[in-house]
């Protein structure tokens, strides 16, 4: 799955390198050298601050901007990423999303920081969610300019994402059906939800998780 994120994300135009940040721990190791193998860059940090783990990363890159994807979003968009990350070259702004408001699918979240502002967060909260989910303090705190952009249509209750064994199942049966093209596009995937609901059934009872300055919801 983590080798179809990487072949998927290699079609966008903007982003110049894409760096794997991993965890120390030990049973990273396979997927490490797995990743090493297919020729992209490996930064291990801690396992549970993973907001100095992209701090390392983005150092060791030497990277002025940071285009955050998860590793559980095999379905994201290439084109989707460029877009976020035009409207952020295009913007004064410090962080610019496709998720605040989330208007798209579960899965397809962007995000687009200034290396800057990261190391701002990373020195002004010792918060554990700040810390675990990295970018809270830049959307909540105030301290930062932001913006986004939104789909034309609410989608964010759709789930493209890999958490849970019912969410492979989705995303298996979206790649099943596109064989052996891997580089469709999300509105792609939005058509055949249209026309085969059935095949994004499994996942449908697992509501999305959003994190607000209150706290998680």
């Amino acid at each position: 799955m983590i080798e179809i994120l990487l072949q998927r994300l290699s079609k966008s135009k903007l982003v110049d390198e894409i760096v794997i940040a991993t965890s120390t721990k030990r049973n990273n190791i396979p997927l490490i050298e797995f990743i090493t193998g297919l020729g992209f860059m490996v930064v291990a940090g801690s396992e549970d601050d993973v907001l100095d783990r992209y701090l390392k990363a983005t150092d060791e890159s030497a990277a002025d901007v940071v285009v955050r994807i998860t590793g559980d979003c095999p379905l994201v968009d290439p084109r989707l990423v460029d877009q976020a990350i035009d409207g952020f070259l295009n913007s004064n702004c410090e962080y610019f999303s496709n998720n605040d408001p989330a208007t798209y699918p579960h899965g397809l979240d962007i995000e687009v920081f200034k290396a800057d502002a990261l190391r701002q967060a990373h020195s002004q909260t010792s918060e554990q969610t700040d810390r675990e989910h990295v970018t809270p303090f830049l959307r909540n705190s105030g301290l930062f300019i932001k913006g986004s952009i939104s789909n034309d249509q609410d989608l964010s209750l759709l789930r493209w994402t890999v958490d849970e064994a019912d969410d492979f199942t989705v995303v298996s049966n979206v790649f099943e059906h596109f064989f052996p093209n891997i580089h469709f596009s999300w509105k792609e995937v939005f058509q055949l939800y249209k026309e085969q609901p059935q095949l994004f059934s499994s996942n449908s009872h697992i509501k999305r998780v959003v994190y607000t300055p209150q706290g998680k919801k």
